[in-house]
């Protein structure tokens, strides 16, 4: 983004006779007030801070549950996951289990609702840059961090979606856009 400034000034020939100063103190003017901004719609505030609020939980129960695969799932592994992001959590922890690792750790989150809609079919995207560099795959015999067969970026963008369901916002699918570096 450019920023421009424009400076005015004027020129005149010669220079115009001194103003006279007050002897006596004036009255100072009341302040400039301009007209509040307008705020957003109070309803939308309140979804916007519902989805994200089931985003973080969607992130606080993937990092609970991999950091024991083979433990009984989090109480709130299904009350705010559901369709693709369930599934590929789910998935996710059968993996760690068969390969007897964990996740050490928590990503580190800054999600942001891009879009939402509040009328009709209740529907929101979120976008976000996950940062797993103190999120470390690692060996649960021995405690040491796994390799990785490729160099993948520890900071990548990621795309939520989430949609109202019975009387709460869910997250229904979270794809993690490895490629695309954050």
């Amino acid at each position: 983004m450019t920023f421009v400034a424009i400076v005015l000034s004027s020129c005149t020939a010669e220079a115009p006779d001194p103003t006279p100063v007050p002897t006596t103190p004036t009255p100072s003017s009341p302040p400039v007030t301009t007209s509040p901004t307008p705020t957003a719609d109070p309803a939308v505030e309140q979804a916007e801070a519902a989805v994200l609020a089931a985003y973080d939980s969607y992130w606080d129960v993937s990092a609970q549950a991999l950091a024991d695969p083979s433990a009984p799932l989090p109480d709130d592994f299904d009350r705010y996951i559901v369709d693709k992001a369930r599934s590929g959590l789910a998935e996710s922890l059968l993996w760690a289990e068969q390969n007897d690792v964990v996740m050490v750790g928590a990503p580190v989150i800054s999600p942001t609702v891009d879009s939402i809609v509040i009328e009709g079919e209740r529907t929101a995207h979120v976008v976000d840059c996950v940062d797993s560099t103190d999120w470390v795959l690692t060996h649960r015999a021995t405690g040491e961090p796994a390799s990785s067969a490729s160099q993948q970026n520890l900071r990548v963008t990621a795309d939520a979606w989430a949609v109202f369901y019975e009387d709460r916002w869910v997250i229904r699918e979270v794809t993690l856009n490895r490629d695309q570096p954050c």
